[in-house]
């Protein structure tokens, strides 16, 4: 899985507030903070690491 990560602080020091707000207007993103502040950015998953993770959380025999 591929993710950037982008260095914010030259620019802004992200709140958690901002952060949450900007993820309620990127849904469909991926995105994560670090400890250090930066923001992560990840790709969304496909159809294989779907199947996979539900067979992991799946009840044995399902």
């Amino acid at each position: 899985m591929t993710a950037i990560t982008l260095n914010l602080e030259p620019l802004i020091n992200l709140t958690f507030e901002q952060f949450y707000q900007l993820c309620q207007v990127n849904l469909d993103a991926k995105l994560e903070r670090t400890a250090l502040g930066e923001l992560v950015v990840r790709a969304p998953t496909g159809g294989e690491t779907g199947s996979r993770n539900r067979r992991l959380i799946s009840c044995p025999g399902n």
